[in-house]
């Protein structure tokens, strides 16, 4: 072997040895630390854990093991030697690191906190989850304590996904998920006192997949759309919108109808006679000339209560009238002025356990002033009531009501007025020397006394 191939040689062999030292002098690539501890912590401060997503207890543990048992959440603290808690947030007050003095029962090496102190850590690994995109709108993240903020047919299960409660709640028109691996459903939306919160509230994973937000402990992932109302209900009344409604002081005075059946179609016939009419809370119908003017529109969300006859349809909602009005151009009802030799006086409060005309009563589907008016003859007064009652009579007790209070039009011409429930358009015989008075939506009670025409006798 020559010289020169020697040194060649020699060479090569000390760049492969220089070549292994240098590799085996480089750092390695190092994967981050799983967590971190971040400080010693109040824990269960009046009576509210600081970390109380998930926990369990064991004599075996450690912080290895809690870390394990946490790993779906952003931290994990250790408690009394033995207890391990999770969640996604948290905003304790830190006590110096002498206050966590217990070791962990599984591994006397490290601390697990101590009595109402947990030793906190930071998932260093943690991805945070969002609620699940779907085709149904995204509402957010609201407080669920006290009243339900879907208060109907909830689904527990331990594979639970925002997608398995769409279709539990397929009926409804809101649906939410809680607490990792509960379902509400219901029609209504969240609306106050229920509070929107950060997203970071709603962060317990659902049990079905890791990467889903399912709401939190008193939290709740809403998703959910109203149920539009239809534009037209058969082809005599048109759809207005969602407004408010009082027990009080209703926006539609005519005419009502109360029937857990209640449907769209079947108000519309119930309130044929009139211009408007309205469904609410699912089961009620009311009929009116003109919506009140304390009648408020309001988002159509408001309005999402299914009808208790047509599950498909909205029938308004707790103080919320769906309203319709008519596509037929209709006159203003009216009080007659004079009919049959009597003159309109006022609308008058009645009562059913003590009728204040009390000579005559007739009752008719076909009800108008004009029959009435036939059927007292004779009489000093008369009254129309309740659309399809007429009472008649020679002594008028009681006493005036307002205008408004007389709401129902006639059932046999939907241009008059006839009272209401406990209300009565009240007519009195004309004196001879009286001029009929100008119909007014307040008229006076005539204080003087009335001279009887020599044909009319009194009973």
């Amino acid at each position: 072997m020559s010289m020169r191939r020697s040194t060649i040689g020699l060479r090569a062999a000390l760049s492969l040895i220089a070549l292994a030292t240098t590799a085996q002098a480089l750092p390695h690539k190092r994967d981050p630390a799983p967590y971190t501890r971040e400080g010693c912590f109040v824990d269960n401060f009046q009576g509210h854990r600081l970390l109380d997503s998930a926990g369990y207890a064991d004599d075996a543990m450690t912080v290895e093991s809690c870390a394990t048992f946490c790993s779906k959440y952003q931290y994990f603290g250790l408690e009394y030697g033995r207890e391990c808690y999770c969640a996604d947030s948290h905003s304790g007050l830190a006590v110096d690191d002498s206050d966590c003095s217990f070791s962990c029962s599984g591994n006397s090496a490290e601390k697990c906190g101590a009595g109402d102190r947990l030793d906190v850590y930071t998932n260093n690994l943690y991805l945070a989850r969002k609620p699940a995109t779907l085709d149904t709108p995204y509402l957010g993240c609201f407080v669920d304590q006290g009243a339900r903020v879907l208060p109907n047919n909830l689904l527990g299960a331990d594979d639970m996904t925002a997608q398995k409660c769409a279709a539990h709640c397929a009926n409804y028109s809101y649906f939410g998920v809680e607490y990792g691996r509960e379902c509400w459903c219901g029609n209504s939306p969240p609306r106050p006192p229920t509070t929107a919160v950060a997203e970071s509230e709603c962060s317990s994973p659902c049990a079905g997949d890791d990467a889903q937000a399912c709401g939190a402990a008193g939290r709740i992932n809403v998703w959910g759309a109203p149920l539009p109302s239809p534009d037209t209900v058969g082809d005599s009344f048109e759809y207005v919108g969602c407004f408010t409604d009082d027990n009080d002081n209703r926006s539609l005075r005519g005419r009502a109808h109360f029937d857990p059946a209640m449907t769209l179609e079947k108000c519309a016939g119930l309130c044929a006679a009139y211009a408007y009419f309205g469904v609410e809370f699912g089961s009620q119908c009311y009929c009116g000339a003109d919506p009140e003017p304390t009648a408020v529109e309001v988002p159509q969300a408001e309005c999402a209560m299914r009808c208790g006859g047509a599950y498909d349809s909205v029938c308004g909602d707790a103080g919320r009238l769906n309203v319709f009005t008519s596509r037929d151009c209709r006159d203003d009802p009216v009080n007659m002025p004079v009919v049959a030799g009597f003159v309109y006086k006022s609308c008058w409060v009645d009562d059913v356990a003590a009728r204040v005309l009390t000579g005559k009563e007739v009752r008719a589907d076909d009800m108008t002033v004009e029959v009435c008016a036939g059927a007292c003859q004779g009489f000093r007064y008369f009254g129309v009531e309740y659309g399809r009652e007429c009472y008649c009579g020679d002594e008028l007790a009681g006493a005036p009501a307002s205008e408004d209070q007389c709401s129902e039009v006639c059932m046999g011409d939907a241009i008059q007025w006839c009272g209401a429930a406990g209300r009565l358009n009240v007519y009195e015989v004309a004196s001879t020397t009286t001029t009929p008075p100008a119909v007014t939506d307040a008229p006076e009670v005539p204080t003087s006394t009335v001279t009887l025409p020599a044909e009319v006798t009194t009973i």
